[in-house]
């Protein structure tokens, strides 16, 4: 026997080669051995839509995207619903029913579970997959298997969030869920490229994506692999900066683009949406502060959940001083959003620049720890925004946690400024680098 993994590659692989009625067995045959392959069912669509069979795979998707939904897969519910978009643009009600499903409020929204996929590895028996039937015969069978859903168990009683999205209410959920666009790559795909201005964030909703980055003078790093439902790119909309990583397609995907200029033409919504994606950001670079710095690693998971809570965000306009050298330290801060400068100034009291620290980077931290005047300046560059520990919430910490103190204490100034600005490629090895990325 062979496993369902060996049975899709091949389906795959006569869909790509264009081998359209060997890929629709071949997906139907997967869906009969395992009726709980959603992205087998998408397939069959997709190849009904390449054979001109336009009535077929509109039925798949409709079926499909309603099941996905309800079944706690709304990502690919999503791609459905964009490739009936494509074919038939009064597609408003279904949007609004999966905005109903996962927008705030809903009361299936939760802390649930997905149904099930389809094991990859589970064996199969021997099928005859290299003399198809007639496509006149194969073609609406296809269709029917692939929205064949009497074998479904019950849906669960709650659905995850879909990230960033669920926030919205479903009015608000509905809109921007229109001016989603379906971007479907092939591995090796270029999606994102380090340097380049952000001007959209994207949600996989099918496959996986790596990033990577390079350094001068480095070689390229890799930093994560994202899965089905993960969001990248979100620092396009949170602020101007430029891409910090490449983004390439490894498997055959499905993204779903979210562009800056799309958002204008929902205006009303883009408060919304801005607001749950600074949230977002916030809590992805304040986790990044808890991976990244040895003296969160050393607290507890309760002591850091507790922590993340304590922090204050704080819009700053450019010019801003956040801290003056040669006075006490306030904080410790994290740069959300924009940009700050670092300068110090020369016996001649003409400014040196020290360093630009952009979102995510981490500063304050010197003068708190040795309880010494503030040695630089930190000014916002641009508009900005940072986020806040007091002293005094900063002072508890160490003082309540006898690991942290000792660890401090080790810790020289100028160790302490180059962990606020960059990571060496052996520290990040070392973290879950999926929480890692600011795109």
């Amino acid at each position: 026997m062979q496993p369902l993994l060996e049975l899709r590659a091949h389906a795959d692989a006569c869909l790509f080669a264009q081998d359209y009625p060997r890929a629709l067995h071949a997906y139907a045959a997967l869906i009969e051995v395992a009726p709980n392959d959603l992205e087998a069912r998408l397939r069959v669509g997709d190849t009904l839509l390449a054979l001109g069979e336009v009535q077929g795979a509109a039925y798949v998707y409709t079926v499909l995207a309603k099941h996905a939904a309800n079944a706690g897969h709304p990502t690919i519910a999503l791609v459905c619903m964009k490739v009936l978009e494509a074919l038939e643009p009064q597609l408003g009600a279904l949007l609004g029913e999966l905005a109903a499903l996962y927008g705030k409020g809903s009361p299936r929204v939760g802390r649930g579970v997905r149904m099930s996929l389809a094991d990859g590895a589970a064996p199969v028996p021997p099928l005859a997959l290299d003399d198809p039937p007639p496509l006149a015969e194969l073609a609406p069978a296809a269709a029917k298997t692939a929205t064949d859903l009497t074998r479904i168990a019950a849906y669960p009683d709650h659905v995850p969030p879909l990230p960033l999205f669920s926030t919205l209410e479903p009015d608000a959920f509905a809109k921007v869920l229109g001016v989603l666009t379906l971007v479907r790559t092939r591995p090796g795909d270029s999606i994102v490229r380090q340097g380049e201005e952000g001007d959209a964030f994207y949600v996989v909703a099918r496959g996986s994506v790596q990033v990577t980055r390079k350094d001068e003078g480095s070689p390229p790093l890799d930093l994560a692999t994202l899965g089905a439902g993960s969001v990248f790119g979100e620092m396009a909309l949170v602020a101007a900066q430029p891409r910090a990583a490449n983004v390439t397609s490894v498997s055959d995907a499905d993204l779903l683009r979210m562009d800056v200029a799309a958002l204008r033409s929902v205006a009303g919504e883009v408060e919304a949406l801005q607001a749950a994606l600074a949230s977002y950001t916030r809590e992805r670079l304040l986790q990044n502060l808890m991976a990244t710095s040895k003296l969160f690693r050393l607290l507890d998971r309760k002591q850091r959940f507790d922590l993340l809570r304590r922090f204050k965000a704080i819009d700053v306009p450019a010019g801003t001083p956040l801290i003056v050298e040669g006075q006490p330290g306030q904080g410790l801060y994290v740069v959300l959003q924009g940009q700050a400068d670092v300068w110090t100034q020369d016996d001649a009291g003409e400014r040196v620049m020290l360093a630009q620290l952009r979102p995510g980077a981490v500063f304050g931290e010197i003068a708190l720890l040795h309880g010494q005047a503030t040695t630089a300046t930190v000014a916002a560059a641009v508009d900005s925004t940072v986020l806040f520990l007091s002293r005094e919430l900063f002072q508890k910490l160490t003082a309540a946690v006898d690991a942290v103190r000792e660890h401090l204490e080790e810790l020289g100034d100028e160790r302490i400024m180059d962990k606020g600005i960059s990571l060496t490629p052996e520290e990040i090895e070392e973290l879950d680098l999926e929480d890692l990325m600011i795109v």
